[in-house]
């Protein structure tokens, strides 16, 4: 049956909360379904609770990491939501999330655009904050046809609005994701575009490798199924759904080998 291991609700930057993102995995068929909303697990007891027989929630997090000052996205799969240790890096990550906001609203209002916080508030819906809520504030206001638009003007990485995130280093990432006992993969690596550095993050504690993903073309997924192999990392595989207007993302696709679903969760339950 079909299995998704990356996706995103209201918690962070997707369209769908928690419960709506259950039912469309209901009507997709879906036997897996993790959930890694960026540096949020808020979502997951709500998925839980809704989820109907047939569909298992995988409680996950996409965390952020900073390795050879280059931002890497780790998913953190079958983790204890509510380790002490884990809720205390997140609500540490969800504040600089929002200083970092006030600081790129604060950019675009000296190069007068008319925006607020309280605009990316509202576009948040109480979530963790992120680039897209601030993207979404100034389509709202009229200033951006789009949110491609937003971040090619202003808040790409080279846009005149963009600040950094604050992230982990790998190891305290890795480190946590392992006290909660959950496993780590690096999400689609092939947007990160330095499988040099790959290995670095091997050291560090990654275990798994997300070799299929709505931005890998078939070369790129055959490349980094080998890489894994060669690297003996545990392959996965998800969409990376959102739902936003855009994404190209639909949930369920691509295709994940119920193979590498079975093996993701024997690493979990295995002692370590």
């Amino acid at each position: 049956m079909p299995i998704d291991l990356h996706s995103h609700t209201t918690v962070s930057d997707g369209a769908l909360s928690p419960a709506e993102l259950v039912i469309l995995a209901r009507d997709r068929g879906l036997s897996v379904l993790a959930i890694t909303d960026h540096d949020a697990t808020d979502a997951i007891e709500t998925a839980k609770r809704a989820a109907p027989s047939g569909l298992e929630i995988l409680a996950g997090a996409e965390l952020t990491v900073h390795v050879a000052n280059r931002e890497a996205h780790i998913l953190a799969y079958g983790i204890d939501h509510q380790a002490p240790a884990l809720r205390a890096a997140l609500a540490e990550l969800a504040l600089r999330r929002e200083e970092r906001a006030r600081e790129i609203v604060n950019r675009l209002v000296g190069l007068g655009i008319e925006v607020a916080f309280t605009d990316v508030l509202a576009a948040s819906g109480g979530g963790t904050i992120a680039r897209p809520h601030v993207a979404r504030a100034l389509v709202d206001r009229g200033h951006a046809s789009s949110l491609d638009e937003a971040f090619r003007r202003w808040l790409g990485r080279h846009g005149p609005a963009f600040v950094p995130k604050q992230a982990l280093p790998p190891r305290v990432a890795f480190d946590l994701v392992k006290a909660a006992g959950g496993v780590s993969a690096l999400a689609h690596p092939g947007t990160f575009r330095r499988d040099d550095l790959i290995p670095v993050l091997v050291e560090a504690g990654l275990e798994g490798l997300e070799v299929r993903h709505t931005e890998h073309s078939a070369a790129r997924t055959r490349h980094y199924e080998a890489l894994a192999r060669d690297l003996a990392l545990l392959p996965t595989g998800g969409s990376d759904f959102h739902g936003t207007p855009g994404h190209r993302s639909r949930l369920g696709v691509p295709v994940v080998p119920d193979a590498w679903a079975e093996a993701l969760v024997a690493r979990i339950h295995t002692p370590r």
